[in-house]
Formats: C-alpha cells, structure tokens, sequence
C-alpha cells in the first residue's frame, strides 16, 4: 500500500540519487559485459590455439612415423619387383632353353628334309621355286592352309586384277560390258596361260621329284606342327622346378618377411605414439601453454564475479527505483530533467501534490 509523501525535498533527493546509482551502475554493467565478452574470446582463441597445436604436432609425429617406414616398405616393394623382374628373365631364358632342347630332333629332321629336297633339285638341275611353299600351294595343293592359298591366288588374278584395271586405271569414257569381257579374257589368256604353262611343263619334265618334294614337305610340316605342340606344351606348364628358380624364390621371401616386419613395426610404432607418446606430447603442450591459460581463466572469472554483482546490485537499485519513486511518478518522469522540473514547481506553492505538479509539467509542456 503506498504510503502518503510528507517531505518532498527528501523524495525528490532519493529519487536522483537512486536514479543516478542504476545509470551508473548500467553504464559499469555494460562495460562489464563487453569486458566480460573480450576476456572469455581470449581464453577460447587460446584454448583453440593449445587444442590445434596439439592436433598439428600429433599429425606430424604420426606422419614422421610413417613416412620413415613407409620408405623402408617402398625399397622393400621395389627390391622385390627387381627379384621378380630377374626371376621372370630367368624362367624365360629356362623355358626358351627348354623348348631348345625338346625340339632339337624334329628341328634337325626338318632341316635334314630341306636339305634332301634342296641336293635332289640341284641334282637333277631343277629350278628353286619347284620346291618352294608357294608352288606346292598351287600345282599340289591338298590340305586347307594350300587350298586357301590357292583360292587367293585366284581371287587376286582372276577377280582383283581385271576389276582393278576397268575401274581405276580405264577412264569412264572407255568402260563398257565389251570392254570389260575383253580384259578378263586378257586376263585368263595371260595369267591362267603362265599358270597352266608352269604347271605342264615342270609335271611333264619333274612329276616324280615333285611328288617326293611334296611328301617332304608333307613331313616338315608334321615336324612343324610337332615342335609347335612341344612349345605350347612347355609355355602352359606350371610347374617351375625344371628352371631353378629356387634362389630367386629364397631372396623374394627374405624381403617379403622384411616388409611385414617393418609394416609390423610400424603399426607396432604408431600403436605406441597413440598409447603413450602422444598422452606425454599433449601433457608436454599443455603444460606450457598452462600459464597464460591460468591467467586468462582466472581473468574472466574476476571479471564475470564482478559483472555479476554489478548485475544483483544494478538489479536490486532499479527495484528499489521502482518501489520507491517510479510507482508515484510513472516511467516517464525517471530522468533527472524532469525530478528537478516536478522538484521546482512544488517549491513553487502552486500545486499541493505530485498529480497535480505532473499536471502542471504536462501544461507547461503544451
């Protein structure tokens, strides 16, 4: 219940000078808060300064670490794909000799056969090409690489040729049917002539030679085809115990096992900075960064303790303001301007209370 005011003087001076505390104590609490705010800034930056320094040195020691084993594994890897090169050089060489050495009967026969076919045609003074590949393709072709062959000759004569000439060496002017007709009969008469010439003439003087150089040549190929097969045979063999490699293989497992020991240590190593070397890194950093840490710590809290008093204070003042003054006089007649003008018009006489010296104000004012 408001209680009557007898002395106007005392109110009035209350009035300013609890007014003048909250300003004064506003003015310090923002103050406060900005200080406040500043302080707690500095001790985060440098708490986030100590947390990425240890963050940067841990990953340097870990990479350290890892770089120093990584290059013994790197060395290692390349050593062992040199081992494998040679061994890989020697295991050729190994099957090469191989191959050398199973086919060495058929290669010699088939060079003995050539040998009969090339003194059988001197002897009897026949020409090289009757015992050529080529020539037995087309005079005695009887297997199907022969018949191919001869069906290309064909094709190549008989059929390439002729279109060749009417369709690109003839201007347009002069192709024709007759004309065409013309060149492949040509073409028969000359070619398909050679043909059966060579073929009459070298059967008529020669059959019988020529008949054994295609059975030679018959038993080349069977030689051939048998070294072939002894070739594909030996390249598909797994097995590797015919080429001694066994001193390749002994030095591959000596470096395999020094990788896994250093990749062991390695994982062993940074098993130990993350366990232990790191826990002492961190304590180490810490440490030295502990004081200036303290110190803005302990900073803040002085500043925020006493923001916080000037709060309560500030809090418990403007409460009072409003008990006491603010419940007579309203909000809009808390200003120090306007205390000293209501102060004056009831030194005055003229008015007998506060509504009516507001009212007076507010006339004055109009």
């Amino acid at each position: 219940m408001l209680q009557p005011i007898t002395d106007y003087p005392a109110f009035f001076a209350g009035a300013k000078e609890t007014l003048a505390k909250v300003t004064e104590l506003r003015a310090q609490e923002e103050q406060l808060k900005a200080d406040e705010a500043r302080s707690r800034s500095d001790l985060e930056s440098e708490q986030k300064a100590l947390k990425d320094n240890i963050e940067l040195t841990i990953k340097k020691r870990v990479a350290e670490i890892s770089s120093t084993y990584d290059a013994e594994i790197a060395k290692g890897n390349e050593e062992q794909r040199r081992v494998r090169a040679r061994r890989e050089k020697a295991k050729s060489a190994g099957v090469k000799e191989r191959i050398k050495e199973e086919t060495r009967g058929h290669l010699e026969e088939i060079a003995a056969l050539k040998k009969t076919m090339r003194d059988s045609f001197r002897e009897q003074k026949v020409p090289a090409m009757f015992r050529s590949k080529l020539y037995y393709a087309l005079y005695f072709p009887h297997k199907l690489k022969q018949w191919l062959l001869l069906l290309l000759f064909i094709v190549l004569f008989f059929v390439a040729l002729p279109c060749g000439i009417y369709f690109l060496a003839l201007p347009e002017k002069f192709r024709s049917v007759p004309v065409l007709i013309g060149i492949y009969v040509a073409d028969i008469l000359v070619f398909g002539g050679i043909y059966t010439v060579i073929g009459n003439t070298s059967k008529l003087h020669h059959l019988e030679l020529l008949k054994q150089g295609r059975d030679i040549w018959d038993q080349i190929a069977q030689n051939e085809h048998r070294v072939k097969k002894i070739t594909r045979q030996i390249t598909r063999d797994k097995s590797e115990d015919k080429y001694d490699l066994a001193s390749f293989d002994d030095e591959l497992a000596h470096i395999s096992q020094n990788i896994q020991e250093a990749t062991a240590k390695k994982q062993e190593a940074l098993n130990n900075f993350e366990n232990v070397t790191k826990n002492i890194l961190t304590d180490e950093l810490t440490q030295n960064a502990r004081p200036r840490i303290e110190q803005l710590t302990s900073s803040h809290a002085v500043t925020l303790r006493t923001l916080q008093e000037i709060s309560a204070e500030r809090q418990k003042q403007t409460l009072c303001l409003v008990d006491q003054y603010e419940v007579y006089l309203g909000k809009e007649f808390m200003t120090e301007e306007r205390l000293s003008a209501l102060q004056k018009i009831m030194e005055t006489g003229t008015v007998t209370n506060l509504s009516e010296a507001m009212e007076e104000y507010k006339n004055r004012q109009d």
